[in-house]
């Protein structure tokens, strides 16, 4: 099923309640997103799971990690089943996760911990890298001798590790301390010469203290009368596409099942059913994008005041806070 546009209209779709000024970024995410499945569709795993990543990374979103997922599963060697089970945890760590994601990360991991080794670091504040490479506060590699660092700013310090496949291995790193600075003597003046600060002020000035001037005090600023439409409307044009976003991620998830029972079992009720399914998110792809471009350009005419109103979205729905 030609489900690849569908999947990326619907991340554009989901994406767009967040402003013109995130345009650029959905842009280049759903690019990533739509070469990842042209690659997973060629075969090419390796590159179909950068292209995923780079697009969760510009836009984060749980379908790329999911898609990345796979195709690390789909390269069968050990580094990509370690990439694979990082970014499960990855998705774990996100905040209010769907049901069905969180029990999908899940069954990454159970399947795969027991073929690696599990880091896991606490160094309050640092930087950490695993073989000279960035690396999350837990992860998944592959056994084996490795290279841990964490850096705080100049200071480094290095843990070389031999890791056993199914262990779990828990660090607590922290800065090493800092070699106290040698002082620098000062020079003093001859005993019978002359002194080259004179700190004492003169009879007229004693017992007085300096005066400054103050600056004069600005005058406050004349605030124009605001115009525009009231902030309430964009609001609720940005939850209701939020709650439509996330019912569309549902959608294509669910379209990814039927897509998958069909490849395994190919029956003519199987068909209808994946193409019921892909019509339902094909629907929501339209509803959904209608939505977001409508309240970006209710953003446009917004009346705004500083600080007025935040919104918050996340998988599985949106909360508002703020004055209007």
């Amino acid at each position: 099923m030609p489900r690849g546009r569908a999947l990326v209209a619907a991340l554009v779709g989901f994406l767009a309640a967040r402003g013109l000024g995130a345009q650029s970024a959905t842009d280049e995410a759903a690019a990533a997103y739509e070469q990842g499945e042209r690659a997973f569709a060629n075969g090419d795993f390796g590159a179909a799971a950068d292209y995923f990543e780079t697009a969760d990374h510009t836009v984060p979103a749980p379908q790329s990690l999911i898609q990345a997922i796979r195709a690390h599963r789909g390269a069968h060697t050990p580094a990509h089943d370690a990439r694979a089970a990082s970014l499960a945890l990855a998705l774990l760590r996100r905040p209010n996760p769907d049901p069905r994601i969180t029990a999908y990360a899940n069954r990454i991991v159970d399947e795969l911990q027991s073929q690696l080794a599990r880091v896991t670091v606490r160094c309050d504040g640092c930087d950490l890298s695993m073989d000279a490479r960035g690396s999350a506060s837990d992860v998944f590699v592959e056994p084996g001798p490795h290279v841990l660092s964490a850096a705080w700013g100049m200071r480094v310090q290095r843990r070389e590790l031999d890791l056993a496949a199914g262990s779990n291995n828990a660090f607590d790193l922290s800065p090493p301390a800092v070699e106290p600075a040698t002082p620098t003597p000062t020079a003093r003046p001859a005993a019978n010469g002359p002194s080259f600060v004179d700190t004492e002020l003169p009879p007229a000035m004693r017992g007085a203290a300096p005066t400054a001037e103050r600056p004069p005090t600005p005058p406050a600023p004349v605030q124009a009368p605001a115009s525009g439409l009231s902030p309430a409307l964009f609001v609720t044009g940005a939850v209701v596409t939020a709650s439509l976003g996330g019912t569309l991620v549902w959608s294509g998830l669910d379209t990814l099942d039927g897509n998958t029972a069909y490849t395994r079992t190919p029956t003519q009720a199987g068909l209808d059913d994946g193409r019921s399914r892909e019509m339902r998110t094909n629907v929501l792809v339209g509803v959904t994008a209608g939505t977001g471009v409508a309240t970006v350009v209710l953003g446009i005419f917004t009346r705004w005041h500083p600080r007025s109103v935040t919104v918050s979205v996340g998988p599985s729905g949106a909360s508002v806070g703020g004055r209007f």
